[in-house]
């Protein structure tokens, strides 16, 4: 056995080896408790719910605490009351589903193929006077069917004119259709205008790489090359640049505009076989200006969107990440941020597997500051300006005060992920409060997030980009056909009008925005997407009131 003992003899180092145990020991249970965290987030990121819509337990009215009155407790109310108080509510009345007019099951646009069915021959002649009966009605069936796309080749036929006795030469039309416009949008191109649209669509909209639409093309008759393909894609792109340029020029002439990005793999020649992240930016316009622009980077400096908003003068929503410093900060004032309060709530709801209680009192301010900005949804921004300084205001007060005692009570670990949301909601807090100075300037960056979702769904498609000019043509692309889905356009019929008119000369580019494009064509919207929109909304209005009429019996 060895002389040496395994712990010291002394009272003094025993005491010191149990604190540097126990300090070990915290620094671990620490250590384990955010691994848990992380495996319970990547557990509900791979096999969950993605959705962030937070539902307070009404029963036990957990989250909403801070609101009793003194004494009293969640417990006093019996499940028997609240089941009585929920179905005391009196349903708001729903708007009844649309029916299709009798006899008019499909549009009457969609042409018919007719086929007529008769009774046999011997059936044909009348049992009493035995002559053939008239046919006195039909009785009809409707069914619809679908014929795959097809390619057709069009003809177009130049007369040449020649004296056969002066034999002085010969004369014909110039190279032109029957419209006065070139054949196709390229110069001596081989493609149809709508085989250009079919490409774009199919590539932005639909999301198909176009190795995917070469098997389209060939189940319509022919397959088209993908680098066929993409040259279209390059061409339209530059063809359009005249309406894109007019587009920036409508968004930053606004004052407030919503900014982010989203990362993509590009392929790097100096690296055979590896990628490198790049990024498409997104500047989404307001109601002044309601386009989508697209820019793309391969990094993600901020030397891109300081460029691209150098003209702009106004407030830019945006997320507080630190790259977005950089479109604001060294603006010399000309940009303001006002930063997305859904990131700093989202951070509460990563929180709460860390600490519950303080994650559900952080949510609950975050509930009622989204009521009031639902009350004001209608409201004009002078009017929303004064409901958030009557009533949001005094809550944003109340919720920093809260927000630094936590920060400053040691029960709260620093490396904790509600130590985490809390730093970043008081680091931030200027910009996330700014809304409550500018009644135009929205709560969030939602709406930004969303409409950058088309080029992240098509993302999981494509996969990456081949190269800097594929960049680039995509931005642009993306652009257009983002603002048309925006307004719930048919994008094929406006992509292929705005090229026709764009290679033919036009040059009133405001008539090709789509929300003017939209006026000029009402048969070209899809009205059915502003009625699934209309009927969404009002289904959330709906369950809001439901539940604020709930929380009011209850006693908030």
């Amino acid at each position: 056995m060895s002389d040496v003992a395994p712990y010291p003899n002394d009272l003094a180092a025993c005491h010191a080896l149990l604190e540097e145990q126990d300090s070990a020991n915290e620094k671990l249970a620490s250590k384990v408790a955010s691994l848990e965290e992380e495996v319970e987030l990547l557990k509900r990121y791979v096999y969950g719910r993605r959705s962030e819509r937070y539902v307070e337990d009404m029963k036990r009215r957990q989250l909403v605490l801070f609101d009793r009155n003194e004494g009293e407790h969640p417990e006093e109310a019996s499940e028997d009351q609240d089941s009585e108080d929920q179905t005391d509510l009196e349903p708001l009345p729903r708007r009844k589903p649309r029916r299709k007019p009798v006899g008019e099951k499909f549009p009457k646009h969609l042409p018919r193929q007719v086929t007529e069915v008769d009774v046999p021959e011997h059936e044909r002649q009348c049992s009493c006077c035995g002559e053939t009966m008239p046919v006195i009605d039909y009785d009809e069936r409707e069914v619809p069917d679908f014929i795959p796309a097809k390619l057709i080749v069009k003809v177009t036929r130049y007369a040449k004119r020649a004296c056969p006795k002066c034999k002085g030469g010969v004369v014909s039309p110039p190279p032109q259709d029957e419209s006065g416009q070139p054949p196709g949008p390229v110069k001596g191109g081989q493609y149809g205008f709508g085989v250009y649209a079919q490409v774009i669509v199919g590539k932005i909209a639909d999301h198909l790489p176009l190795y995917r639409q070469e098997d389209v093309f060939a189940r319509a008759g022919m397959p088209i090359a993908r680098t066929s393909q993409f040259n279209m894609l390059a061409a339209s792109a530059a063809i359009m640049s005249p309406l894109i340029d007019f587009m920036i020029a409508r968004l930053l002439a606004t004052s407030i505009l919503g900014v982010d990005d989203t990362t993509v793999r590009l392929q790097d020649p100096s690296i055979p076989g590896q990628m490198r992240t790049a990024r498409f930016w997104l500047y989404r316009g307001r109601e002044d200006a309601p386009y989508n622009l697209f820019e793309f980077h391969d990094s993600r400096g901020r030397d891109g969107p300081a460029a691209f908003l150098e003209p702009f003068r106004g407030w830019a929503t945006v997320d507080a990440y630190g790259v977005n410093d950089g479109i604001y900060l060294g603006s010399e004032g000309r940009i303001r941020a006002s930063c997305c309060n859904s990131h700093a709530r989202r951070k509460f709801i990563e929180a709460r597997l860390n600490d519950p209680r303080r994650a559900a009192y952080a949510l609950s301010i975050y509930r009622q500051l989204y009521d009031i900005e639902d009350r004001a949804r209608e409201f004009s921004d002078a009017e929303r300006l004064e409901l958030r300084q009557a009533e949001s205001m005094p809550l944003l007060r109340d919720f920093r005060l809260w927000l630094e005692k936590q920060r400053d009570d040691h029960h709260v670990l620093p490396k904790s992920s509600i130590a985490k949301a809390i730093g970043y909601t008081l680091n931030q807090w200027d910009e996330l409060s700014a809304f409550t100075t500018h009644g135009g300037l929205p709560m969030d960056n939602n709406d930004t997030e969303r409409e950058l979702r088309r080029l992240t769904i098509g993302r999981k498609n494509w996969l990456f980009v081949g190269s800097q000019n594929g960049g680039e043509v995509a931005a642009k692309l993306y652009s257009v056909v983002s603002s048309a889905a925006r307004h719930h356009l048919d994008l094929w019929a406006y992509v292929n009008d705005v090229l026709r008119r764009l290679v033919g000369g036009e040059t009133d580019y405001e008539g090709l925005l789509p929300d003017r494009w939209k006026e000029t064509h009402p048969e070209s919207v899809r009205s059915y997407r502003d009625l699934e929109q209309a009927e969404r909304a009002q289904r959330t209005k709906e369950r809001r009131q439901r539940r604020r009429a709930l929380q009011s019996k209850l006693g908030r």
